[in-house]
């Protein structure tokens, strides 16, 4: 508050010297003349100086954009632990078995299938630290988190007696993609886009599985983390998966330019690729969820590279084993608007036609590097 005191009081000088009379200043105004240009060039000091009083205000981590303020929303990764089993504290925060059972019958119910369950257990998803209800009935198996939020079900093929004439075409299988997604997705499903099908055969009329993949859409962009995917038996149309995937789109505010993401891209890759030359570097707008990409290079890009930042091939190569210094780190679930910088670099591991690359993500409101990919 010192530094501000004497901030402000040093420019004193210069807020008395503005007119006072608002009227008399308008009236005499001339943009040409050497009077109004000093007013004009004080009037814009003393906004530099409000705005840098308010950054002392309020301290670093916060960026100004017309009257808004964004604060910084990338954390250090937490660390977790490699395990299938939840711990007892974990085991605590979930619902309990009998919540989980009442939910799986209710959705069982809406996707009309019978609602014998047979097993329910907590289990850990080891590479994220997810716990999730594992539910298995009759014909199948479901996971629902451990709130109680349907994650996806599975329904294997043998459940179901296949049609002697079981093949379709793939305009077909669009229109029937869209028929499953009003079925089960009813309230919304004018707000997801049909971005992948595919068919488990090579071709359409051997092929007795198809797979649809929708995002939810955004104007222009595509949400990959609020996505719907549905696979079906054809011709009787009968549910083979379904899954859900449910992270929010902050959707927030573009600040930061092209220019400016490639730069802090390319700053930041400085320092931990030093091993080969860049080629080119372009970015992209587009929406991704906050990872710890960055970090697990960073610490060890041979490792990144080479898929060992954890595990290690056993003696006799048959399995691999968590290394006894392994950190495993998980971030926030924030899904936002970046700016996915790509930079190609001098180096062909696989393809000759196919440099390696790397995409930062840089978020679009802040300006931070809030994970990335090498895909």
């Amino acid at each position: 508050m010192k530094n501000l005191e004497e901030f402000l009081y040093k420019f004193k000088d210069t807020e008395q010297e503005i007119p006072c009379s608002f009227s008399n200043t308008i009236k005499n105004f001339s943009p040409k003349s050497q009077e109004s240009r000093k007013i004009i060039m004080k009037i814009n000091t003393m906004k530099k100086i409000i705005i840098i009083a308010m950054s002392l205000l309020l301290g670093p981590g916060v960026v100004f954009a017309a009257t808004k303020t964004y604060e910084n929303i990338w954390k250090q990764p937490e660390t977790y632990e490699y395990s299938y089993n939840p711990t007892e504290q974990e085991k605590k925060e979930a619902i309990s078995e009998e919540e989980a059972k009442n939910k799986s019958i209710e959705c069982l119910e809406k996707l009309g299938l019978e609602k014998e369950i047979t097993k329910i257990y907590l289990m850990k998803e080891p590479n994220s630290g997810e716990i999730l209800w594992e539910i298995l009935f009759k014909t199948g198996s479901m996971q629902l988190s451990t709130n109680g939020e349907f994650k996806n079900i599975n329904i294997p093929s043998y459940s179901y007696k296949l049609p002697d004439n079981y093949g379709i075409t793939k305009e077909e299988a669009k229109e029937t993609a869209q028929k499953l997604l009003a079925k089960y997705n009813p309230e919304n499903s004018n707000e997801y886009e049909l971005v992948k099908l595919n068919m488990n055969m090579e071709d359409e009329k051997s092929s007795y599985i198809w797979y649809a993949t929708f995002y939810k859409k955004y104007d222009n962009l595509l949400n990959k983390y609020e996505k719907i995917d549905i696979a079906w038996v054809p011709t009787i149309n009968g549910l083979y998966n379904l899954s859900v995937e449910n992270f929010k789109y902050e959707n927030n505010e573009q600040i930061i330019s092209k220019e400016e993401a490639i730069k802090i891209a390319t700053e930041k890759d400085k320092n931990i690729e030093t091993r080969y030359d860049t080629l080119s570097v372009d970015a992209e707008i587009g929406i991704e969820k906050m990872n710890s990409e960055v970090v697990y290079r960073e610490k060890n890009i041979e490792e990144y590279d080479n898929g060992r930042n954890y595990f290690i091939q056993n003696e006799d190569n048959d399995g691999i084993t968590i290394k006894d210094d392994a950190v495993f780190y998980k971030v926030d679930n924030r899904v936002r608007k970046v700016w996915k910088v790509t930079i190609n670099y001098d180096y062909y591991k696989y393809d000759r036609d196919l440099p390696e690359k790397f995409i930062y993500y840089v978020d679009a409101t802040t300006g931070e590097i809030i994970g990335g990919s090498r895909v």
